[in-house]
């Protein structure tokens, strides 16, 4: 009988080279992150593709996707650290992340744009070109401050003139008795300006985008009410002549999304952990949210067919109430309209002064067919909880 060999070559030795290691703290902490990795990353792959839908998809169908597509931005920022955890882990799930960061990559456009140059590119400012600006005056901030009224319309009248704005569409500007259509205009150095104004605050109903106001340094030859229910009114319209052309320009303020500084603070506080109501309070936020979202997607179908249908060049102004991801801006653009800031602006971008400024839902949108973006600004004039946006356009034959 053979000696049984000692050495490396010995059963107990065989046995003890095909034992799992031992796993350390360090190892153990890794594979729950492993774990709970793989969950978010699926998550927000899902959710990035529920906010791509959200463009597609009518609210008045369904309310499922607008979340995703409100919150598009850090979605995708999920996504991105969860392709670089799977990157740094070496793992077959990056291709995931990756996948869909490819596919939604193109989409964050619309809210980040190129700002690598070290300086602001030069416009090349023409005699023809048409300035273009809009601003959501939020009542020149009487709600919030009353007794600096004066000093309020000041500030917007003094801004309009610096720029040398053409055409100028004003939201929520409630010209009333304290806020009085002649103080503005009388604030107003280039006497050129003609006016369509259709302020609705005497009524019952006030939050209806009220208070419409559309400036021009060109004729204004006709104006009218966009809604076929003139009681609550989100779009007007007016044609101006320019040149030997005409434009027709929108102003809109769509249909909000009803969220309250008291919602807010619902929402936002910790103490809602402890409310006994506070389920109850965030199902009420998510109906009104989901009631305004159809609701603002039924008004932004009814301009955009009138949008379609103008046989003259336009141009589309205002506060939209959604995100560049969103049904109602897809609607909004018509098939035909350009984005200012997606053509010339420059980093990245909000319109809203609240919420972490993350929201981008104020617009300038130029006919493609007829006009060249030339510049895109901002600006936070501090009187609203909106920032004024300004625009030059190049004229293409018309």
């Amino acid at each position: 009988m053979a000696k049984k060999r000692d050495g490396y070559y010995r059963s107990e030795a065989r046995h003890s080279r095909h034992q799992e290691p031992t796993i350390g703290v360090g190892g153990l902490v890794v594979r729950v992150m492993d774990v709970l990795l793989f969950v978010l990353t699926i998550l927000s792959a899902l959710a990035l593709l529920a906010g791509l839908l959200s463009k597609v998809v009518n609210p008045r169908a369904t309310t499922l996707f607008v979340l995703p597509g409100l919150f598009y931005q850090i979605v995708y920022l999920f996504n991105v650290g969860c392709a670089l955890w799977w990157a740094v882990r070496w793992k077959r799930w990056f291709f995931i992340s990756l996948a869909v960061l490819l596919l939604g990559g193109g989409s964050m456009g619309l809210f980040y744009r190129s700002d690598l140059a070290t300086k602001i590119p030069e416009v090349n400012r023409e005699r023809g070109d048409v300035v273009v600006a809009t601003f959501n005056a939020k009542a020149f901030g009487v709600m919030e401050n009353k007794q600096g009224l004066e000093a309020e319309m000041d500030s917007l009248t003094q801004w309009i003139n610096s720029k040398g704005a053409h055409i100028v569409c004003l939201q929520e500007s409630h010209f009333s008795e304290k806020c009085t259509f002649g103080d503005f205009k009388d604030g107003l150095s280039r006497l050129g300006y003609g006016f369509f104004v259709n302020s609705t605050t005497s009524r019952a109903d006030s939050q209806t985008g009220a208070g419409f106001a559309i400036l021009s340094t060109y004729p204004i030859v006709r104006h009218g009410i966009s809604d076929a229910d003139s009681t609550h009114i989100h779009a007007v319209w007016a044609d101006v002549k320019v040149g030997r052309d005409t434009l027709r320009v929108f102003n809109t303020h769509l249909q909000s999304t009803g969220i309250t500084k008291e919602d807010s603070n619902t929402t936002l506080s910790t103490n809602i952990i402890d409310d006994e109501k506070g389920g109850d309070k965030l199902v009420e936020i998510v109906r009104k949210m989901n009631r305004n979202y159809r609701l603002r997607a039924a008004e932004a179908s009814h301009i955009s067919d009138q949008i379609d249908g103008s046989k003259y060049p336009v141009v589309v102004c205002g506060d939209f109430n959604d995100t560049p991801m969103s049904y109602t801006y897809r609607k909004m653009r018509a098939g035909r309209l350009d984005d200012a800031f997606v053509e010339c602006g420059r980093g990245v971008e909000y319109t809203y002064k609240g919420l972490y400024n993350i929201f981008r839902i104020d617009y300038i949108l130029p006919d493609e067919e007829f006009f060249t973006v030339k510049s895109y600004d901002s600006y936070d004039l501090s009187t609203s909880d909106h920032k004024a946006l300004i625009v030059r356009l190049g004229r293409d034959e018309i």
